[in-house]
């Protein structure tokens, strides 16, 4: 005999919900077991079958954020606000998907929204002081940092932009955060090092020297912290110190230019100049425009009779001192050529960056840098601003200097810049 029907619709609606309670159950056990795939398939299932519970589009839009599905996380989020307008953890989370999206406006408003809600809120007010200082928007930057600082006078990310802000400046405010940020961690790497190198170019490196003391007792083998302190004892009349930490650095693997440099100099004021030209001739193969390695190798050369040698050296810091700027950007613009083709990226990069700082109406060279960090060091984002850059750069040539080269490269890099938005939308690439 087959039951009624009625009994087996009671059957249905009692077990129903319990069904649904236990999937749900299923989410947040497959959530923290990492199974974010599962989580979406399992949520999707449940949303249309009507479920409208919190946690079933809450850990949905999570799964997928960890993913890097952010359009279809967003998209989740904006359904889950519609059933539960004003819900904080939707509303933040929202205001995130958008701001790694890189869409600043509505993250903007987002998170405008939840300091309304909480001014106490420092999260968001950190989001915001990041933005507005990502739009060069300073004014906007301090007023939430200020507003951080008044939650919170310890927090360590909102004294260091600050003081980031404001050294931008050349503002000697800078210090007051810098310094903050120090005696509360001493320990921290960033912010040491911005307070001794914010001494260094306030000439006040007697104070650097302690600092980079107290970090090389935390790790001794800090090529950051040792050359640093090199550079302080150079800065504060101590060439003997500064050789002892410069060598420090090279053993340790460092063989920039900077280190190069300077301890060839300090080789020179101690009058060891067999030393100092080993040290620059070195550093002149690195980089052959900078006229005080040329000046101080010309110097040390001349002390051993090599005056051919030591007149051209010399020749070249003259040239170099007083050069005309497009010349120069050129000339940086051909190294970083050079670097290019030999697959050395991040030099040639530097190189482009010479030239475009040379003579801001070489545009050419930002185009190349941003080439580099999309097509050779797939860094799309920092790749991104470069060629917004180079648009920029573009627009402020007059016309009859913006040649057909630079026309047709113009559309080549507003293809690409409309191209990577949508890459950086479609994954978790910001």
């Amino acid at each position: 005999m087959k039951p009624p029907r009625s009994f087996l619709l009671a059957v249905i609606l009692v077990f129903t919900p319990w069904l649904i309670l236990q999937a749900q159950e299923n989410l947040t056990d497959l959530y923290y077991s990492g199974n974010y795939r599962e989580v979406i398939d399992a949520s999707s299932s449940l949303i249309a079958s009507g479920d409208t519970a919190f946690n079933t589009f809450y850990l949905k839009a999570l799964s997928e954020a960890q993913l890097g599905q952010t359009p279809e996380a967003i998209l989740t989020l904006q359904q889950a606000l519609v059933l539960y307008p004003g819900e904080k953890r939707i509303s933040r989370m929202l205001a995130r998907q958008y701001f790694d999206a890189g869409d600043y406006t509505q993250a903007r408003h987002g998170y405008d929204d939840l300091v309304q809600w909480d001014s106490t809120d420092v999260s968001s007010w950190l989001k915001l002081a990041e933005m507005a200082s990502f739009r060069q928007q300073y004014d906007e930057a301090i007023e939430a940092l200020n507003q951080v600082l008044a939650i919170d006078s310890m927090n360590l990310s909102s004294l260091m932009m600050m003081g980031d802000i404001l050294n931008r400046h050349n503002s000697s405010g800078a210090v007051i955060y810098y310094e903050r940020a120090y005696s509360l961690y001493p320990e921290n790497q960033k912010a040491a090092y911005a307070l001794g190198n914010w001494y260094i170019q306030f000439k006040k490196p007697g104070k650097t020297i302690p600092i980079c003391e107290h970090m090389l007792e935390i790790d001794s083998t800090s090529i950051k912290f040792s050359k640093l302190l090199g550079y302080a004892y150079y800065k504060a009349g101590g060439p003997g110190q500064a050789v002892e930490w410069f060598d420090h650095a090279v053993t340790l693997g460092d063989s920039t230019v900077f280190t190069l440099k300077f301890k060839g100099i300090s080789h020179y004021l101690k009058t060891d100049f067999g030393q100092a030209i080993g040290a620059l001739e070195d550093a002149v193969k690195k980089d052959t425009m900078d006229a005080e390695v040329h000046f101080f190798l010309g110097a040390s050369l001349s002390t051993i009779a090599e005056m051919d040698k030591a007149m051209y050296h010399l020749d070249q810091s003259l040239k170099i001192m007083q050069p005309d700027s497009s010349i120069v950007s050129r000339i940086y613009s051909e190294q970083g050529n050079i670097k290019r083709l030999e697959t050395e990226y991040e030099e040639a990069y530097e190189l482009y960056s010479k030239a475009w700082n040379a003579d801001t109406t070489n545009a050419i060279s930002l185009y190349f840098m941003a080439s580099i960090l999309d097509n050779s060091m797939h860094q799309h984002k920092e790749a991104l601003v470069d060629y917004q850059r180079f648009i920029d750069a573009l627009d402020q040539l007059p016309e009859k200097e913006e040649s057909n080269q630079g026309v047709s490269i113009r559309a080549i890099v507003e293809d690409r810049i409309i191209s990577l938005k949508e890459e950086l939308f479609f994954k978790d690439d910001l």
